[in-house]
């Protein structure tokens, strides 16, 4: 596994330290990969402090490598992955052949098109270029916002996270896509007509989600879970994982991770 940093939660203190390879042999030690992102950080520290009070132990290994995680999630290296929602998940299953389950739901990281040029949609100028994620589980979205708005028209019987560029059938603005990895999205709205953005980078840069010129129905939202090999989600580390998690304290602190503000929705 190619390791990033690694994290130890020990009585709800976060502390980094190097640790052995992790062993599965420990029923009240939790491994929990998770990705270097300020949400997954806050939510993990209260997290341990929530399972400290159920006898278990929180271990927290944060990677840069998403694909090497969930890899070593399902081969037991680890209990858990705590960085994909559910559309991520079963495309990361179906390009690598694992088999990868959501244990429970955690969050919604609502997303939307933004811009800094137009008030609304229907303001884009002809040939507008709009930036999307490259990544192939959240590709599709910001097509759908549009075929919504009425900007553009996607070919009847596509399945919608099966949705890209080519699915197309009617583009009367001349709409023009780049797509873009996440890192770059932020930067690209100084450059773009409109960008796809997460509510919690948005929130990064001084924007509420309903600052959006187009915002995503909710039944295209996909909620980020934690997810484990399949045959784990009944075991006793999982249920307690999932106990902890869907406490008033861990739903506090999605909340708190953006000062207050409703970045993020807790998905129970």
């Amino acid at each position: 596994m190619k390791k990033a940093l690694v994290s130890l939660l020990i009585g709800g203190a976060l502390a980094v330290a190097s640790l052995p390879a992790f062993s599965q042999s420990d029923d009240k030690t939790i491994h929990l990969l998770i990705e270097g992102l300020k949400v997954y950080e806050d939510s993990a520290k209260v997290l341990g402090q929530e399972l400290q009070k159920a006898g278990y132990t929180l271990e927290v290994q944060a990677f840069t490598n998403g694909v090497q995680a969930s890899l070593a999630v399902e081969k037991g290296e680890a209990d858990a992955g705590y960085h994909r929602h559910q559309a991520s998940l079963n495309a990361f299953n179906a390009q690598y052949g694992t088999h990868l389950v959501a244990a429970f739901k955690c969050f919604t990281d609502p997303a939307g098109l933004f811009s800094k040029k137009y008030p609304s949609l229907q303001d884009l100028p002809d040939g507008a270029t709009i930036a999307v994620h490259v990544e192939p589980a959240n590709y599709w979205r910001p097509f759908l916002i549009l075929q919504k708005a009425g900007l553009i028209r996607l070919r009847d019987g596509v399945k919608p996270t099966d949705v890209t560029e080519k699915d197309i059938i009617d583009n009367p603005k001349h709409l023009k896509f780049v797509a873009l990895d996440y890192a770059l999205l932020i930067p690209a709205l100084q450059d773009v007509d409109a960008s796809f953005l997460y509510s919690t980078q948005a929130a990064e840069i001084g924007l509420s989600y309903q600052d959006a010129i187009g915002l995503e129905d909710p039944q295209y939202q996909s909620p980020d879970v934690i997810y484990v090999q399949n045959g784990q989600q009944q075991s006793a580390k999982i249920q307690a994982l999932e106990k902890a998690y869907h406490s008033a304290a861990v739903k506090q602190s999605l909340l708190d991770s953006y000062g207050g503000k409703p970045v993020l929705i807790p998905a129970w």
